[in-house]
């Protein structure tokens, strides 16, 4: 469960800065509801693809990233298809956390490309369709975890609680039919987030 909340920070959670003292920044990051997210790997003679989703009721994250190779198997270069959208797309999950489904055509996405040495080559504008769909594979598991981190000037702390579930996924992604022959992971989380995160001083 742990696994899932963290692939999902980048695209579900909410940072905001709150007040404090002149010399102080605090930020704050919240979440609350339920998520589906899944990985698939996928692999042809000259090229390996890794594709991940991570859907909830108020944001959408895709990316489909690609490394290519030549005949002797060298790296040749890469590009990375990604998308980050709040709307444009349908999501529902059942309450059970027993099944869930998202979908979306043409949402606004980024391609970038980097050559052999992994040097960033350049970006275009794009769009990606999403049609995925969820089922449960495993029970139902509950867990609280707590953290807390503190060293001078800058202080962490973290808690989540909620439920998760094993799933299985398929469907496609940017026109690539995924099943469950090239699924990595896949899960169906129900979460209550609350990190906050203190630094004091001119480093800030």
């Amino acid at each position: 469960m742990r696994r899932a909340l963290l692939g999902l920070v980048v695209a579900v959670l909410a940072s905001l800065v709150v007040a404090a003292p002149a010399n102080a920044t605090v930020f704050r990051e919240h979440f609350h509801g339920t998520i589906a997210e899944a990985g698939w790997f996928t692999s042809t003679s000259t090229s390996d693809t890794f594709t991940s989703v991570s859907a909830s009721k108020s944001e959408l994250f895709v990316d489909v990233f690609t490394e290519t190779f030549d005949a002797s198997g060298n790296f040749t270069g890469a590009t990375d298809t990604f998308a980050d959208v709040t709307g444009g797309f349908s999501f529902s999950i059942n309450g059970k956390l027993s099944s869930a489904h998202v979908s979306g055509s043409d949402l606004p996405a980024q391609t970038c490309t980097y050559d052999a040495d992994f040097n960033l080559v350049g970006c275009t504008d794009t769009t990606v369709s999403v049609d995925v769909s969820w089922t449960a594979t495993g029970p139902l598991s509950h867990g609280t975890f707590n953290d807390h981190f503190k060293v001078d000037g800058f202080s962490f702390n973290d808690h989540f609680s909620g439920a998760s579930r094993d799933a299985t996924a398929s469907g496609s992604v940017a026109g690539q039919a995924l099943g469950a022959d090239d699924l990595e992971f896949a899960d169906l989380l129900r979460a209550n987030s609350l990190s906050i995160s203190r630094c004091i001083g001119a480093n800030c």
